[in-house]
């Protein structure tokens, strides 16, 4: 982010941009951390989670693998959630492909939880009553190529 907003284009924390005008770029990059762990206790104590990964630096390609088997792979379905207005000005303004977004940004997912189908209504229903926002994103099944997370674009 420093490189894009900073080094290559001169913004300075008071700007406001197309995207994000209703506040200082500074406010936005410094936005706080979420703390995921008053809803995931719950989850976890009641065994709904198969596996839990922060996105943080990496996106999902890095991030995601760490909760998954060696034997599957994890399909996210891009679109399924809406990404944060930062993420598409710096996309712009960085001149980033799309998809190299999802491989470097959390996009606007801070976590991803592995949850079975027939925990999901529970599982959502927790996460809505911790006042998380919760989308359900993408799938699990097993290894068809190397590839542990494949970014499935939306169809047009």
């Amino acid at each position: 982010m420093r490189k894009i907003f900073f080094k290559d284009n001169d913004y300075k924390l008071a700007d406001k941009m197309d995207g994000i005008e209703d506040q200082e770029l500074g406010d936005v990059l410094l936005t706080p951390t979420r703390i995921y762990v008053n809803a995931l206790l719950p989850l976890i104590k009641k065994q709904l989670l198969h596996g839990v990964a922060h996105i943080t630096g990496g996106g999902f390609v890095e991030n995601v693998p760490r909760m998954l088997p060696e034997n599957v792979q994890a399909e996210i379905q891009l679109g399924s959630w809406p990404v944060l207005p930062i993420f598409q000005v710096m996309e712009k303004i960085g001149k980033i492909p799309a998809l190299e977004m999802y491989e470097i940004f959390n996009m606007g997912i801070g976590m991803v939880l592995a949850v079975s189908p027939e925990n999901l209504t529970e599982v959502l229903g927790v996460l809505t009553e911790n006042d998380e926002k919760a989308y359900v994103i993408g799938s699990v099944a097993a290894k068809t190529s190397e590839k542990e997370v494949i970014l499935k674009e939306a169809q047009a």
